[in-house]
């Protein structure tokens, strides 16, 4: 019976964790892991397929799986991984056969069971201040998320936190239960998502306890929820949380909540909609390119990577979508040279991602083709883009032919630079940003573009 009691803990805290990480985070170092015994020190074991996830996993991800057990037994285990033989690797393409994990919780608990207040806030250890990177897409949320972290007084409440999945919202979030802590390691925080709110609702409610749950959630100093827009649809949670957020409230405590959209655009209670709108709504956009390799080279220094700035610029500018996928596209990459014991070279990146990188059908214009087309265009000779000389006849069809390069291939930047006389990516990234921003006040130079793309194009 305790087998199957620890059996179910470890689903319950696998399901929490998948929603936390990335999919290339789960698949690589998450899904494959199992329960082993508990240990005459306290400890349970979590057996990994080999000595390296063990470490990996222990040094990575031992905070975030404790934090998220501990929230469903209600009391804190800590975790001890080893390698075991019997255990799949979660390498993609490794484990097709292998089971997924249930993302359904038990039916049902042992009545003897009581489900008690977490003995952690639910953070996770990596998601700082110090390790958030701030750009032009989150400098206004970043400002509001170190403003309020730094009250008293309570200030901008709630804090409303908005934006697309995987920009920074939830680093955002723990980040300030981590400062706060920091500065008062009394204060009493909670962070929780919408959808652990809601089970651990329905568990209470269903057991008899609500007085329980309220007194969790009803007492703290700062209430973290991440993706409010979960409770759409489900009017018992929303009736809960609307008394819960205005208990906070009006004890003067600070309420943070993020989502994927505007309070006034969401399918809640009109009640709560008014409340979630009161205080400061922020968002956040998708990172620019020069911000995602800030974000990629941060995280190869806290990974201990050695990341070089091609290979950089390559990663950034091939996933456009989200930091969750760029930082799960790192350490994917990171997990192929660690296995196959190998620099990280463009090679290793591209045949690490190359069933998602982005455009795969479209076709690759040969770069010096859009060299001669661009010289004879602009009657100048092809050598002339690729040589060092400034003036506007020369440095304007360069720029052109730059931006052309990035349009039409999928080279990255330092690719392009190569074949213009060897120039640094931050001279094409510059060439890029200065046709994108003239072709929308230059009508002549619009027209120009439209010739040239559809004379490549055929």
């Amino acid at each position: 019976m305790v087998w199957l009691l620890m059996e179910d803990y470890w689903t319950r805290t696998v399901v929490s964790v998948k929603a936390q990480v990335s999919p290339e985070v789960y698949n690589l170092w998450i899904r494959s892991l199992r329960p082993g015994k508990n240990l005459a020190d306290g400890r349970m074991e979590v057996l990994c397929h080999n000595d390296f996830a063990a470490d990996y996993v222990d040094k990575h991800y031992r905070t975030l799986l404790e934090s998220a057990m501990a929230v469903e037994k209600g009391t804190h285990q800590p975790l001890f991984f080893r390698a075991d033989p019997g255990v799949k690797s979660g390498i993609v393409g490794r484990h097709s056969n292998e089971s997924e994990v249930s993302e359904e919780p038990p039916p049902s608990l042992p009545e003897a069971e009581v489900i008690q207040s977490p003995a952690v806030s639910g953070l996770m250890e990596r998601y700082t201040f110090d390790l958030f990177v701030v750009g032009a897409c989150n400098q206004f949320a970043h400002a509001a998320a170190s403003r309020v972290a730094d009250g008293p007084p309570v200030v901008y409440n709630p804090l409303y936190m908005h934006g697309g999945t995987g920009l920074g919202k939830t680093h955002l979030l723990h980040a300030i239960g981590h400062k706060v802590l920091k500065d008062n390691p009394k204060a009493k925080v909670r962070y929780i998502s919408s959808e652990k709110f809601m089970t651990l609702f329905i568990d209470h409610t269903r057991m008899g306890r609500v007085n329980d749950f309220k007194s969790q959630f009803r007492s703290v100093d700062l209430l973290l929820v991440d993706d409010i827009h979960f409770f759409a649809g489900k009017k018992g949670t929303q009736e809960e949380f609307f008394h819960t957020f205005n208990a906070l409230y009006g004890d003067g405590k600070q309420i943070i909540l993020t989502s994927d959209s505007l309070p006034q655009d969401m399918p809640l209670d009109e009640r709560l909609r008014s409340r979630f709108a009161q205080g400061l709504v922020v968002d956040i956009h998708p990172p620019d390119l020069e911000t995602r390799v800030a974000i990629l080279k941060k995280k190869a220094l806290a990974e201990d990577i050695d990341l070089e700035d091609d290979v950089a610029f390559f990663l950034a500018d091939a996933i456009q979508t989200n930091v969750r996928e760029l930082e799960g596209a790192l350490i994917r990459v990171f997990a192929l040279a660690s296995i196959e014991k190998a620099p990280i070279t463009m090679a290793l990146v591209k045949e690490s991602l190359r069933n998602i990188l982005k455009n795969p059908e479209r076709r690759v214009i040969p770069i010096d083709e859009i060299q001669r087309t661009v010289a004879t265009f602009y009657k100048i000779a092809p050598m002339d883009l690729r040589s060092n000389k400034r003036s506007r006849e020369f440095s304007y069809p360069r720029q052109i032919a730059m931006y052309l390069c990035k349009k039409l291939t999928n080279h990255s930047y330092p690719e392009i630079g190569e074949q213009f006389g060897g120039r640094d990516h931050t001279t094409v990234l510059y060439a890029v940003g200065r046709v994108n921003e003239r072709q929308s006040e230059d009508s002549i130079l619009a027209k120009q573009l439209q010739s040239l793309t559809e004379m490549l194009s055929h």
